[in-house]
């Protein structure tokens, strides 16, 4: 996640040397991010309109082979086939969610290497001043290993003459303005705040609920959507829409052990995306919406099965075989696990069933087959 967390320092400090506000370069910096994957979340809300239209073909299949799951993915996925959807292309989108986190938490804890893009030499000569400093002073500071960055910035505005060694340091991070609204993003919020319930101590608390609260305003819009453009698949989801409630709980209860800075990013992020799904939901609906499916239908036949696809359908052909199969002679089935064969036999037998239906696989869709496969 170093690289991720580079790319972000270079977008925020370029950012930051123009508007010179350590808050509003988190905004333009999430702004810009959005921006950059707006094509990354069209494709996916595309995708998820276009399985909303064919809900009720779903709920058909699912009613006609209630009683036989692995029939019932077959002909799920040969239906996603004819409609030229891929139920995996949503995957993409919350992958890329989760590595922006972490690279704006890398930016967020190292904005001293990240921001200001300080010699890391100078930073650890700083750090091992500081430490000598509290050592003397029979001091401590719970963040100083985890988070050395933010203590020094903190340390070079209140005691500056710890860092008299190292010319230009502490002017350099005091002209770091890293407030938003007068409240300090470098901070970490706390229930029981040193300092008392300053200003800058009931804000850094509220960010990480406000972001939380911005998160389930999110989620309770795409669950009314998904209720009322894919009822089934809502249905489906089951536990899934639990997780989905629990999820804002948990970024409040990691907005509180984190910097300020990250529980920012994740409500600027919230808004922006609840702005943009709104959005997506009122363009992506009525006859446009036909239309654009029946285009996307016609490119994604064209370009053929996803490896999702083909995984799900070798599976069931696989399991489908296992459920059928039966030994000649007076040997009992298969499935009962008790049929005569040696382990070495069985396991034999199972690899050839395997080999078998990969290579239908691979006939179907025009694949090479493997070296072992040929040689059967």
């Amino acid at each position: 996640m170093n690289l991720i967390s580079q790319l972000l320092g270079w977008v925020m400090y370029g950012i930051y040397n123009v508007v010179h506000s350590y808050g509003f370069s988190i905004i333009l910096s999430t702004l810009v991010i959005k921006i950059l994957t707006l094509p990354a979340t069209y494709a996916t809300q595309v995708n998820q309109a276009r399985m909303g239209l064919i809900s009720s073909k779903v709920e058909k299949i699912k009613k006609s082979f209630a009683n036989n799951p692995t029939r019932f993915q077959e002909e799920q996925n040969k239906l996603y086939q004819q409609e030229g959807i891929n139920p995996s292309s949503g995957c993409l989108s919350s992958i890329l969610m989760m590595v922006l986190i972490l690279g704006f938490y890398g930016v967020v804890t190292r904005p001293v290497t990240y921001i200001l893009h300080m010699d890391s030499e100078m930073i650890t000569k700083a750090q091992s001043l500081l430490t000598d400093w509290l050592n003397n002073a029979n001091l401590t500071e719970k963040y100083l290993q985890t988070r050395p960055e933010l203590i020094l910035l903190r340390y070079a505005r209140t005691n500056p003459e710890i860092f008299e060694s190292i010319k230009g340091f502490s002017e350099q991070l005091g002209s770091f303005n890293n407030t938003f609204l007068g409240f300090d993003l470098a901070g970490s919020p706390s229930l029981h705040p040193e300092n008392g319930w300053s200003f800058t101590a009931v804000m850094l608390l509220m960010l990480p609920i406000l972001s939380g609260l911005a998160q389930l305003c999110m989620t309770i819009v795409t669950q009314r959507h998904s209720r009322k453009t894919n009822p089934a698949m809502a249905q489906q989801m089951g536990s899934m829409n639990a997780m989905l409630y629990l999820s804002p709980l948990m970024s409040v209860w990691i907005g509180m052990s984190v910097p300020a800075g990250l529980s920012f990013y994740w409500l600027v992020s919230s808004l922006l995306s609840l702005g943009i799904q709104v959005l997506l939901y009122k363009y992506l609906s009525g006859d446009r919406l036909i239309a654009i499916n029946e285009k996307e239908k016609q490119k994604q036949i064209a370009k053929g099965p996803s490896w999702m696809q083909r995984m799900m359908e070798q599976s069931a052909q696989i399991q489908a075989e296992q459920q059928n199969m039966t030994r000649d002679g007076n040997h009992t089935s298969y499935s009962d696990g008790d049929d005569g064969m040696s382990r070495k036999d069985r396991a034999e037998y199972e690899k050839a069933l395997i080999d078998a239906a990969r290579e239908r696989a691979a006939l179907k869709y025009g694949d090479e087959l493997s070296e072992d496969a040929e040689s059967k």
